[in-house]
């Protein structure tokens, strides 16, 4: 049985509070459209990849060796729009492991991510909320 020690709903709470955060309100998300549009002329479409590669002359998806620059970004537009700073923490620790209601952990990385935000509290000694 997948067992995930849950988050607390601040950020929902945060959002209803101040307003949605779309993602044009979020600091890194125009940084990256900003730097598409200086390199290619133009605005980003939904089908250009969001993590372009900057050498390419045409927009082009990022090298799998570059995942923890994209990981680094979405955590980064994760910190701005107030998500929980353990499940930050446990998305950058895990590689880019984040469960939500539409994506189910598989038991392993559920341990993962568990371990990861118990790892988070534990070096901040605070009891996980339940």
């Amino acid at each position: 049985m997948t067992i995930v020690i849950p988050m607390d709903n601040a950020f929902a709470r945060k959002l209803f509070r101040h307003g949605s955060k779309v993602p044009g309100a979020i600091d890194v998300y125009r940084r990256q459209l900003d730097a598409f549009r200086q390199k290619f002329g133009r605005d980003m479409t939904p089908d250009d990849p969001f993590f372009f590669d900057p050498d390419c002359d045409t927009p082009q998806f990022r090298s799998p060796a570059d995942a923890a620059y994209a990981i680094d970004v979405i955590a980064e537009m994760m910190w701005q729009a107030g998500v929980d700073d353990a499940a930050i923490y446990a998305f950058r620790r895990t590689g880019g492991l984040f469960p939500t209601e539409t994506h189910r952990l598989t038991d392993d990385e559920a341990e993962e991510w568990n371990a990861a935000v118990a790892e988070y509290n534990a070096r901040l000694r605070r009891p996980p909320e339940q």
